[in-house]
């Protein structure tokens, strides 16, 4: 089996565990916040980074100005749009 490397990965095996992290951080504040995002922020665009609302917006435009103007990447952020509606699928 053929090891691969830092080149192939795009970055080291440490920081990719590193990222991974951060963003399960960030998805467990959706998830499990929703009611607190809902209360503090309803009808705007978040930007949850390593655990933490970092930006919050009412426009995705704003909110990825903000984001960068922090010096963060929206690729490395969890961006969400919280609706206060409460919709359901069937499916």
């Amino acid at each position: 089996m053929r090891r691969l490397s830092k080149e192939k990965l795009g970055a080291s095996p440490k920081k990719i565990a590193r990222d991974l992290r951060a963003f399960s951080r960030a998805a467990r504040v959706l998830s499990s916040d929703r009611p607190r995002l809902i209360e503090q922020h309803p009808q705007e665009w978040v930007g949850i980074y390593d655990g933490k609302i970092s930006a919050t917006a009412k426009s995705f435009k704003a909110l990825i100005a903000s984001l960068r103007k922090r010096g963060l990447s929206p690729n490395d952020t969890i961006i969400r749009y919280i609706d206060t509606s409460e919709r359901f699928l069937v499916l």
